[in-house]
C-alpha cells in the first residue's frame, strides 16, 4: 500500500512541475513584454523576438542542464500552446462582449445568458485539455531527474513551495 501512495505522490508532483512550467512560461510571456493593449501582461507582444529571448531565458533558468533538441522541443510545444491559448482568449472577449449586450436589453435574455454560458463551459473545457496535452508534451520531453529537479526549482520560487 505505501507503494502506492508513493507512486501517486511522484505523479502528481510530476503534474504539478509540469503545470508550473506552463504556468510560469505563459506568465513570463505575458509579463515581461510591452502590451499591444490593457493592463500590462495581458497580452503578448508582436514582436517574436522579444518573444524568442523571453523564453529563452526562461529555459535557462527553469532547464539549465537541457539539451538543444529539448529546448527546441519544449519551445516548440510552449509556441504551439501559446497559438492555440491566443485564439481561445479572442473567443472569451467575444463572449464578454455579447454578455455586455444580453444584459443591458430593456429585457434580460435568460435563455441566451444561459445559451453563452454553457458555450463559454464548453471552451473552457477545450482551453483546459489543451494545456494538459501541452503539460503532457512538455514533461514527456524532460527527464525523470530532470522533472525532480524542476519540481525542486519550482516549490522554492512559487509562493514559497505553497501548492507544489
Amino acid at each position: 500500500m505505501n507503494r502506492y501512495f508513493q507512486r501517486r505522490r511522484t505523479v502528481a508532483g510530476l503534474l504539478a512541475v509540469v503545470a508550473g512550467i506552463a504556468a510560469i512560461a505563459g506568465a513570463g510571456l505575458a509579463s515581461a513584454v510591452p502590451p499591444l493593449h490593457g493592463p500590462p501582461g495581458h497580452s503578448a507582444t508582436a514582436d517574436p523576438a522579444i518573444n524568442d529571448a523571453h523564453f529563452n531565458k526562461m529555459l535557462t533558468q527553469l532547464l539549465p542542464d537541457g539539451t538543444p533538441k529539448q529546448r527546441a522541443q519544449l519551445k516548440l510545444i510552449a509556441n504551439s500552446v501559446h497559438t492555440d491559448l491566443n485564439a481561445f482568449h479572442a473567443q472569451f472577449r467575444t463572449a464578454h462582449q455579447r454578455a455586455y449586450v444580453l444584459v443591458l436589453q430593456p429585457s434580460i435574455d435568460r435563455a441566451g445568458l444561459e445559451a453563452l454560458r454553457v458555450e463559454q463551459v464548453q471552451q473552457a473545457d477545450r482551453a483546459s485539455r489543451r494545456i494538459v496535452q501541452g503539460l503532457a508534451d512538455a514533461a514527456e520531453v524532460l527527464t525523470p531527474s530532470q522533472r525532480v529537479r524542476l519540481a525542486a526549482y519550482l516549490k522554492a520560487v512559487h509562493h514559497k513551495g505553497a501548492g507544489l
